[in-house]
């Protein structure tokens, strides 16, 4: 990508950024948390496909909070056109991007989860455990207070979102998510299956996600403090040696840039014998 094209997304990012914390004091929003990339918590630098990843805290699931969340989604989606950009906003529950098999300009995908506290604390607590780390924008502190006690190893084998319930989903090739749609934030659900490019990131988000959630089990501050470059070759060297959890990592990088180019096949077979084989080392006592 060329340094004025990636320039012009960051701008974007950081313009996003203002909005949403412009946000975090509307009436009907109660915080907003900034995740992944966005939060600064891991070095990152742009690709093709952008991740913009945020929690908004509301008051109520209804009009009031949707409203300008809407509007934000149509005035961006010009705003970002006019740049040569593609722009996309959902609130959706799972490993969502764009199913794009080949990128022939840059996407902002601006990929939130909304919620009132009580639904934040029915989240699994592997999430919320992850999620600790990440400030909020009113009460800095508020995702580590209401995180769980570090999971077990037990949970994470076996709990909501945990190792066996993700690689039977990846095995089954059949992802299902929950989207709530805007203005009134109704929910749906929708399934992705291995026909659709975005299982590949289903097969990225799982098997990456259970690297990292293995890690935290164990204690390891790495989990929440190297970025993806960094980390899974620190992993495959410390934790739990995988060749496959690598190649797959490296298929993930590059369709940052390029779209769903991976043989989805091939991403599945790879999430696939990661998981069956940290399952046999688990079970072993590993």
């Amino acid at each position: 990508m060329s340094e004025p094209a990636r320039s012009d997304l960051a701008s974007v990012i950081a313009d996003l950024k203002d909005w949403f914390r412009a946000y975090s004091v509307h009436p009907a929003c109660v915080d907003v948390a900034f995740i992944g990339n966005t939060s600064g918590q891991y070095p990152s630098t742009p690709g093709l496909m952008v991740d913009f990843d945020a929690f908004v805290f509301v008051a109520a699931m209804n009009d009031a909070a949707g409203q300008p969340l809407a509007g934000l989604r149509e005035q961006w989606t010009g705003i970002c056109n006019a740049r040569g950009i593609d722009f996309e906003l959902r609130i959706v529950e799972g490993p969502y991007k764009p199913p794009v098999a080949v990128l022939h300009r840059p996407v902002v995908v601006v990929h939130l989860g909304v919620f009132t506290e009580q639904l934040y604390l029915a989240a699994p607590p592997l999430k919320r455990w992850a999620w600790r780390k990440y400030i909020c924008e009113r009460e800095p502190g508020r995702l580590a207070r209401m995180a769980p006690s570090q999971p077990t190893l037990a949970e994470f084998v076996t709990g909501p979102k945990g190792l066996r319930e993700r690689c039977a989903a990846i095995e089954a090739g059949s992802v299902t998510m929950t989207e709530w749609l805007l203005p009134g934030l109704q929910t749906r659900s929708f399934v992705v299956t291995q026909d659709d490019a975005n299982f590949a990131e289903c097969c990225f988000a799982y098997a990456a996600n259970t690297a990292r959630n293995h890690a935290r089990t164990l204690g390891l501050a790495e989990a929440d403090q190297l970025a993806n470059s960094e980390f899974f070759p620190w992993y495959a060297e410390a934790v739990f040696r995988c060749p496959e959890l690598v190649d797959l990592m490296n298929d993930k990088a590059a369709c940052r840039d390029r779209g769903f180019v991976v043989e989805i096949a091939h991403a599945r077979s790879l999430a696939i014998r990661y998981m069956r084989a940290l399952q046999q080392h688990l079970t072993r006592g590993g």
